[in-house]
């Protein structure tokens, strides 16, 4: 009886053993997280280039406008600086928003979005997307850019009235919402320049 009882404590263990190193291999290798969370590219460095696609804008009634877009991010003559443009093509017009991205703290994923006219949106990066929110005109704006390693940029901005906030909770414990009223939102594809 005790022999059979050794034999499958030793097969048990000899069991476990295998599971470990099958992790551990699985670990070393490619693995279902490495799928979902690939390897960082060095921001923005390893992005630079044209992006293209088109700008879907839409509230909860449905799709308002597609627009055309491009994000085009070049380096600059000081490496803590890039160009960060978007363009838009509007009634055969192409309207660009010329931006400096300065890297404040590359650590940390901090970044200045510099408008070059006096205004600076604070920006952060984490896990391949680059983040900022700000109010303007009384609205609370979302921006989000995910850069993807295959060459694709998920690009979306959200748009919140202030006005609209509700309040609720007690004394203790109170929570403010807002009422989202816009999303634009596009997938842009890495296009090759001459």
């Amino acid at each position: 009886m005790k022999k059979i009882v050794f034999l499958i404590a030793l097969v048990c263990m000899t069991t476990n053993v295998m599971a470990q190193k099958k992790q551990v291999k699985e670990r070393a290798g490619k693995s279902s997280e490495d799928k979902e969370f690939p390897t960082e590219y060095a921001f923005p460095k390893e992005y630079v280039g044209t992006y293209a696609g088109n700008l879907n804008i839409a509230d909860a009634t449905g799709v308002l406008q597609n627009v055309p877009m491009e994000l085009i991010i070049e380096p600059t003559d000081d490496p803590m600086k890039y160009s960060y443009t978007l363009a838009y093509i509007v009634s055969n017009k192409k309207d660009e928003r010329k931006y400096t991205l300065n890297l404040v703290d590359q650590e940390k994923g901090l970044y200045d979005l510099d408008e070059n006219n006096g205004v600076v949106l604070r920006a952060n990066y984490m896990r391949q997307t680059l983040f900022s929110t700000f109010e303007l005109n009384n609205r609370i704006l979302n921006s989000r850019v995910e850069f993807n390693n295959d060459g694709r940029v998920f690009f979306s901005i959200t748009v919140t009235e202030k006005a609209d906030a509700r309040k609720t909770g007690d004394e203790k414990l109170s929570v403010i919402s807002y009422h989202t009223t816009f999303l634009q939102k596009a997938t842009l594809r890495k296009v090759e320049r001459d």
